[in-house]
């Protein structure tokens, strides 16, 4: 009897150990990082300058992994473009101000869709430029339309935080539009901006513009939504496998 009993305990140790087991091998799909997706075009960390697909006028270099505006002794906006035909999808980067010489210049832009080269083409963007209150500095951000029979347009606008400072703080940016021309913009995850236009569906370029010392990092562009209810079929799939996993486990103890 007693040898009976310590093979019913072996028994029971190797149940639970296969118990653990299914339960963290649900617990890797489930906490599997969302991001990796095989809709990313292209994407960009700067560690190098390839000209073969980044264009820059004036004074750009890198530095510290970033794409930042380098003035010397003379003042000059900062552009750089990148070929990009994703019209519908998602757009993720992120951008640090490191110093602001000049308030009259006080503007940053990303063309997220521009059929022709930005700042001389049809184009979307996004911008923001500083806000003062008597509370301190805070940013104002707008989702822009610039076509030629409406020199521009805000398609939204908001005003963020205040904040005593604004320089070496890491913003998280997304951008996403859908095929009925719905766009919005996430800041660290956050809503900022939302509008629906269908003036622009085609675009051969992504840009940076900027006059004041911006680092422009982690660029990673998609053919999908990857904000807002994005990974909703990668959820039912975690979901059906972990699923399929507490069943059969349930179904293995009752024996």
């Amino acid at each position: 009897m007693a040898v009976g009993r310590g093979k019913q305990v072996k028994r029971g140790n190797r149940r639970y150990l296969i118990s653990f087991e299914l339960i963290a091998l649900v617990g890797v799909f489930v906490c599997a990082p969302l991001e990796a997706s095989a809709a990313l075009v292209w994407s960009e960390t700067f560690d190098e300058l390839d000209s073969e697909v980044w264009t820059t006028l004036l004074s750009c270099k890198l530095e510290d992994g970033a794409l930042r505006g380098f003035y010397g002794d003379h003042i000059s906006a900062v552009r750089a473009y990148h070929p990009s035909n994703i019209s519908v999808g998602t757009w993720k980067f992120d951008l640090t101000e490191f110093d602001e010489f000049n308030g009259e210049l006080d503007d940053c832009k990303v063309y997220f869709i521009s059929p022709g080269l930005p700042t001389s083409s049809e184009y979307y963007a996004f911008s923001l430029t500083h806000a003062a209150s008597a509370e301190g500095m805070a940013y104002s951000f707008s989702l822009e339309k610039y076509t030629y029979d409406a020199p521009h347009v805000a398609l939204d606008t908001c005003v963020g935080e205040t904040r005593p400072e604004m320089y070496g703080v890491l913003h998280h940016f997304a951008i996403t539009r859908t095929s009925d021309g719905h766009m919005s913009v996430y800041m660290n995850s956050t809503l900022i901006l939302d509008a629906i236009d269908t003036d622009l569906n085609s675009t051969e370029y992504f840009g940076f513009y900027t006059w004041d010392d911006w680092a422009f990092d982690n660029v990673a562009v998609y053919g999908t939504i990857e904000m807002g209810g994005d990974y909703t079929p990668m959820l039912i799939g975690v979901a059906s496998v972990a699923a399929v996993a507490i069943i059969a486990l349930v179904f293995w103890r009752r024996k």
